[in-house]
């Protein structure tokens, strides 16, 4: 009995976590507001030592890239991809991918400059209008931290809204 409370407290923990991450993405002015917020909340909140984004290379994503590329604290956690490349790793759904083993194909997603001594990742797409347009990357030292037999649904629910803040800001922009 024990454990399953155990099991039960850590998962409304987290689901607190989530819920006061997402209160402030909500509250995000611009681009460069929810992602630098989107950084320093899951790097706070969750202790995840590596944070970044990888986004398609294309003219679909110019306006996003163009406003990372304007913040310092961005830029540097900015890998550009290509499109086959990134839907080859996450095999083309909007799914979050969880690994920790075998982590050699997706050093692609590592921002140039940075090498991130990671044994796990956690790699969640970003979509507008259902078309894969990036992913939220988090890594850790630790191989236990992201297992793929883990649940993903705080991490999809945190993606979607993450996505739909990004096309609000693309079409407002664009």
């Amino acid at each position: 009995m024990g454990e399953k409370n155990d099991i039960k407290r850590i998962n409304e923990d987290i689901a607190r976590r989530f819920s006061s991450i997402a209160d402030k993405l909500k509250q995000a002015s611009n681009i460069v507001d929810l992602l630098e917020t989107l950084l320093d909340e899951v790097e706070n909140k969750f202790h995840v030592p590596f944070v970044w984004f990888s986004f398609i290379e294309d003219e679909k994503n110019a306006p996003i890239i163009r406003n990372i590329a304007s913040s310092d604290k961005l830029k540097i956690r900015l890998n550009l991809i290509s499109r086959t490349s990134l839907e080859k790793l996450v095999l083309g759904e909007p799914k979050p991918v969880l690994i920790n083993k075998s982590l050699k194909p997706y050093y692609k997603l590592f921002p140039e400059r940075k090498k991130y001594f990671v044994k796990s990742m956690a790699i969640v797409p970003l979509q507008i209008k259902n078309e894969i347009i990036g992913s939220w990357n988090n890594g850790d030292v630790s191989a236990e931290r992201y297992s793929p037999d883990m649940d993903t649904y705080f991490l999809q629910k945190c993606a979607q809204l993450i996505s739909m803040r990004l096309a609000e800001f693309t079409a407002s922009s664009g």
